[in-house]
C-alpha cells in the first residue's frame, strides 16, 4: 500500500522534504511505519517511539486525526492514508470565561504568538480559509468541528462566541490564536485577514 507521509519542522529536515510517498506492507500499523522511519532517518531515531509507546508530546495524525485518540501505535493504515508527523512541542495555556474554552496552540522555541478576531464569519469558514492557506485540520474531518489547524511553521486554535453588535443584532465572533515563525505569520495573517474581512467584516 502507498502512504503519503508529511513531515514538519525538524522532522522535515530529517526526511529531506515535506511530503514523501512510500510503499509499506499491506496491514501495516502506525507503529510499523514509525519504526521504519526511525530506522531510515537518523534525525528521527529514538524520537518517535520511546519505551514501546509514542514519544511524549509527539503529534502523529492519520488523515488529520491524532492517532493517540485512535489506537495509538496499533492504529491500522490503508492504501492512500496520510500520516503527518509533528515533533514534540511546548504546551499551551487556556483562557476561561468565554462561550467556548480557547486553548492557545502549542508553540516551539523561537515562535511568536498572535491573536485575531473577526465578526460575522463562522468557525467553519475560518478553518476552511486556514486549510486553503496550507493548513491541515487536527482531530476533525469537518471544518465546522475544527478547533485546531496546523501548517508549515504555524499552528492555530479557533474558538467562537456570540456577541451583541447592536441592541438587537447578535453576531458570531471567531477568535484565532496563532503560534508560529514570525516571518511565516507576517505572510499568513494578512492573507487570512483578507479572506475573513471579505466574508464577514
Amino acid at each position: 500500500m502507498e502512504l503519503e507521509l508529511r513531515f514538519f519542522a525538524t522532522f522535515r529536515e530529517a526526511a529531506g522534504g515535506k511530503t514523501v510517498h512510500r510503499e509499506f506492507e499491506d496491514g501495516a500499523t502506525t507503529g510499523d511505519v514509525l519504526r521504519e522511519l526511525e530506522a531510515e532517518y537518523e534525525g528521527m531515531t529514538g524520537r518517535l517511539i520511546v519505551d514501546g509507546d509514542l514519544a511524549p508530546q509527539i503529534n502523529i495524525l492519520k488523515n488529520g486525526r491524532e492517532v493517540l485518540h485512535l489506537q495509538g501505535l496499533e492504529t491500522p493504515l490503508e492504501d492512500g492514508d496520510r500520516l503527518s508527523v509533528f515533533p514534540p512541542v511546548a504546551g499551551g495555556t487556556t483562557n476561561p470565561g468565554e462561550t467556548e474554552e480557547r486553548t492557545d496552540p502549542p508553540s516551539e522555541e523561537g515562535w511568536v504568538r498572535r491573536e485575531v478576531a473577526y465578526r460575522g464569519i463562522s468557525r467553519r469558514l475560518a478553518a476552511h480559509y486556514l486549510v486553503n492557506l496550507g493548513g491541515e485540520l487536527v482531530d476533525a474531518d469537518d471544518p465546522a468541528e475544527a478547533t485546531r489547524v496546523d501548517g508549515e511553521g504555524w499552528r492555530a486554535a479557533l474558538s467562537a462566541e456570540t456577541v451583541t453588535a447592536a441592541a438587537s443584532i447578535r453576531l458570531t465572533e471567531v477568535s484565532v490564536s496563532f503560534a508560529g515563525e514570525e516571518s511565516v505569520l507576517d505572510t499568513l495573517l494578512p492573507k487570512f485577514k483578507q479572506k475573513a474581512m471579505r466574508a464577514g467584516g
